[in-house]
């Protein structure tokens, strides 16, 4: 069986990270896989992929991801597998058109890593939604709240079947005890508690809650975020207007996030609305005690284990965070907490619930 996995692009993110960590562990248990990317600019996603001997093809760097031009460049090469799949939109469109066009006999997978998206808001979408999700053969949601809202989003009869994200909880915490010198950070561990944010910068995720908490936090408290994108200027802007520039640094993409996971003494997961939380996981797997937003995708992981606050209150975030910091016994009864819940999402499970999808398609 050849499976051919296609994504957007290897930038940072929990698709993505997925991707990255998942494929070798399936190309270790005999499966066939390559990866196929819209937009092949080089990240360290794929120089890991690449030192694990998985064969990855570049639609070209720097491409448009939202031209249909793509579907036909992916026509060259779907009919070549026999399972093809896809993460992220608009890959879940330009695949799904590539199988009609080509008559491909290809099973199509399709992950749907969100709770929510702008296309469910327009009627539009709404009906070209159901015509694509239709050509795929297996819909696969990565918590019930994903599988829930795209139910009712789609409407029909579609069988969604629900496949946790996973996490290598082992390997997290082995890095996360590493001693990581970032040269950013010219300060006093001891005098300092770092809280952390590990996510991208767009409109999914809220950055800005973190940084107006801050000003509300014990003056010891500097903040850390991991992550690039469009809207990250926007929260450096916030920054310098709040004048917390000493207090905060963006150290932007880094390939050794674990090991920023062992510095900080908070992780903090802060979005709108979320598909899991992969971050807040893997801060649990580096026995961290881990706040998040109580929206849907991170309240079902973090609640009664970590901390939750109401999504946008930066108040209640920072009561959250001095608490913790202010009670040794909370802090540790919460990062253990933290760490026993990380293993219910161990990646062996995920690798193995996915290889029981494509062993059902052969």
């Amino acid at each position: 069986m050849k499976i051919l996995r296609v994504i957007n692009s290897l930038n940072i993110g929990g698709a993505e990270r997925s991707v990255s960590g998942n494929v070798p562990l399936h190309v270790k248990n005999g499966f066939e896989i390559d990866v196929l990317l819209l937009n092949g600019t080089k990240t360290f996603f794929t120089v890991d992929l690449l030192k694990n001997n998985v064969k990855i093809i570049s639609l070209g760097e720097n491409n448009n991801i939202y031209s249909p031009i793509i579907i036909f460049k992916i026509c060259k090469f779907i009919k070549n597998y026999d399972v093809v799949h896809v993460s992220l939109f608009p890959a879940l469109y330009w695949v799904a058109i590539a199988k009609i066009i080509t008559r491909s006999k290809a099973n199509l997978i399709y992950t749907e890593h969100s709770t929510s998206n702008r296309r469910r808001s327009l009627f539009l979408f709404k009906v070209l939604d159901q015509f694509i999700y239709k050509q795929y053969d297996k819909i696969i949601a990565i918590t019930p709240e994903a599988s829930i809202n795209l139910s009712d989003h789609l409407k029909g009869n579609f069988k969604i079947e629900t496949i946790y994200n996973g996490v290598d909880v082992s390997k997290v915490f082995t890095d996360s005890q590493k001693k990581t010198l970032l040269p950013e950070l010219e300060v006093d561990k001891a005098a300092t508690k770092y809280i952390l944010q590990v996510a991208s910068f767009r409109n999914q995720k809220d950055q800005n809650t973190v940084i107006r908490a801050l000003p509300h936090m014990d003056p010891q408290v500097k903040l850390l975020f991991v992550g690039d994108g469009p809207r990250k200027k926007v929260c450096q802007d916030l920054v310098k207007d709040l004048k917390l520039s000493d207090r905060v640094t963006f150290l932007g993409l880094r390939d050794n996030v674990n090991e920023i996971y062992g510095l900080a003494d908070i992780v903090i997961m802060s979005s709108h609305y979320e598909g899991f939380g992969r971050a807040a996981v893997e801060g649990m797997a580096a026995r961290k005690p881990v706040i998040a937003s109580n929206v849907a995708g991170l309240s079902e992981i973090v609640k009664n284990h970590g901390l939750v606050f109401t999504s946008g209150n930066s108040l209640e975030l920072s009561k959250l965070v001095n608490e913790l910091l202010n009670d040794e016994v909370l802090y540790h009864d919460i990062a253990s907490k933290c760490f026993e819940r990380a293993l219910d999402f161990d990646i062996s499970r995920m690798i193995d619930s996915y290889e029981d999808v494509y062993k059902s398609l052969s």
